[in-house]
């Protein structure tokens, strides 16, 4: 008989350790799937960049007929950016008589806002929350979501039509943000997609980006060159604030036409073989 009531008090014993090992580990999986809220996955993002004051850049911009995704026309371009909010660019020169459309095309591209550069540039959480409020990304909803096959945060409503910035679960960099347009009525809004990330002496830029107004793909950014932390006087950047906060109506669709009207003997020769 005792050695009968000793089995039953060591199968107990057995029984209460695995439910004790079973509640440890539904604990340890629901600490495993904590999803911090968004002024911590900002404040781990900025600190990626919060030590950039200048950033200038030269890249390889692609202008794309959303039709049919073929690459119109490839122009070199150079934009200056500045702590806090400064922003300037500028379309270098391409050939004899590129100069009458530049002023146009920078008017009428989509590229032409520079908002979701101010990310890098932000400096601290706080603006950076700031901004993203101002784009219309709803910071009190904050999910785990995957953007080919890489987990990230999602900053933002679940619904797909809704602002949002997608940052990597990893390494806490922006890899997707979709934002109102300046001056917009918020029907249409921008996507901007990051790729390609580089650490830079200070922080990490991504070196290809690539720009959909609306679900069309528009333009695309190749870094050839980037220099961080060199002076740059704010008085440069005064002559360029006219193109801040330009509505995206149809831009990309009256630059190609421009350039079509201005290039097309050019071009017709050599596309004729």
């Amino acid at each position: 008989m005792k050695t009968e009531s000793k089995l039953r008090k060591e199968i107990k014993h057995i029984v209460s350790f695995l439910l004790i090992a079973m509640l440890i580990c539904l604990m340890t999986g629901k600490t495993r799937a904590y999803v911090m809220p968004a002024e911590q996955v900002v404040d781990l993002m900025t600190r990626n960049f919060s030590k950039f004051k200048t950033l200038v850049i030269t890249q390889s911009t692609h202008l794309i007929t959303p039709e049919d995704l073929e690459v119109q026309m490839v122009l070199e371009e150079k934009i200056w950016l500045k702590s806090p909010g400064f922003h300037n660019s500028e379309i270098m020169e391409q050939s004899d008589g590129w100069e009458p459309v530049a002023n146009d095309v920078m008017a009428k591209r989509p590229g032409t806002d520079m908002a979701f550069r101010d990310i890098f540039m932000a400096g601290d959480k706080n603006t950076v929350m700031a901004l993203l409020s101002e784009m219309g990304i709803n910071l009190n909803s904050v999910a785990f979501t995957r953007l080919d096959g890489v987990i990230a945060y999602q900053l933002g409503d679940k619904d797909a039509r809704k602002p949002k910035l997608l940052i990597e679960k990893k390494r806490f960099l922006p890899l997707l943000l979709n934002y109102r347009l300046w001056g917009d009525s918020g029907e249409k809004t921008m996507t901007v997609r990051f790729d390609d990330y580089r650490k830079v002496a200070e922080g990490w830029y991504p070196y290809e980006i690539a720009i959909f107004a609306g679900e069309d793909l528009e333009e695309r950014y190749f870094v050839t060159d980037l220099k961080a932390n060199i002076p740059v006087d704010s008085s440069f950047f005064e002559r360029r604030e006219e193109h801040k906060k330009r509505p995206d109506e149809d831009r990309l669709r009256e630059v190609i036409d421009l350039l079509k009207e201005k290039y097309q003997p050019a071009t017709s020769s050599v596309s004729g073989n």
